[in-house]
């Protein structure tokens, strides 16, 4: 397995407490209800964030970056009472994610540099189900060399 591969299937063992994580060949067309809350690489998220593209190669130092999307999904937007429901639960999960990054912040040593990651919370787009989630940006630095 290359060093991208590994880091994306660490990236899906790491343990967020009370959420599903998928790898990218186990991530469901759709989910149901008992699935979420939910964690699935999007390697094409699209918008401002070009989900999973590289985007420098270093030869000289056999350097990788690359950015990747990983999407918390926590409920339909339609369930619930809207955004004043899911924001208590968001602000775990979130916090709950970070935590595990924290822990682990090299992806069990696929990174040689550990890994930077922003947040954005509110409606994510999945399947076509408008979603209460994050999405957590990630840029890693890989070694090809």
């Amino acid at each position: 397995m290359g060093v991208l591969a590994t880091a994306l299937a660490n990236l899906a063992a790491v343990v967020v407490s009370g959420v599903t994580s998928y790898t990218l060949d186990e991530t469901p067309d759709g989910l149901t209800r008992a699935q979420l809350p939910a964690l699935v690489i999007l390697p094409e998220l699209g918008g401002d964030w070009p989900g999973l593209e590289p985007n420098t190669f270093s030869a000289g130092d056999g350097r990788l970056t690359v950015q990747v999307a990983h999407v918390l999904l926590l409920a339909p937007v339609t369930e619930g009472l809207g955004l004043r429901s899911a924001l208590p639960a968001l602000a775990e999960a979130i916090d709950a994610y970070a935590g595990a990054m924290a822990a682990d912040p090299t992806l069990d040593g696929a990174l040689p540099v550990a890994l930077r990651c922003r947040v954005r919370a509110g409606m994510v787009r999945f399947s076509g189900v408008d979603y209460h989630g994050a999405t957590f940006l990630h840029t890693w630095t890989l070694q090809v060399g």
